[in-house]
């Protein structure tokens, strides 16, 4: 099993819902995000986190926010 699909699991747990429905949600939160207009600070951070443009899937956008937060804390 993933690590991801663990994650998942967990969250699907606590909410009283499927790891489906986890992974899902996620990628559609991902998807919207990725629709703020040009010029905005949404699309700022996103172009600095990942400059090629591309939606990230959910374990990318995971592991880089992950790093963001862990590099702050430095």
């Amino acid at each position: 099993m993933t690590f991801m699909k663990k994650y998942y699991e967990k969250i699907a747990k606590k909410h009283g819902i499927t790891s489906e429905e986890v992974e899902r949600e996620i990628t559609e939160a991902i998807k919207a995000a990725w629709q703020a207009p040009i010029g905005s600070k949404e699309k700022e951070l996103q172009l600095k986190l990942f400059p090629d443009g591309n939606i990230p899937t959910n374990e990318e956008y995971i592991k880089r926010i992950s790093e963001m937060v862990i590099e702050a804390k430095k």
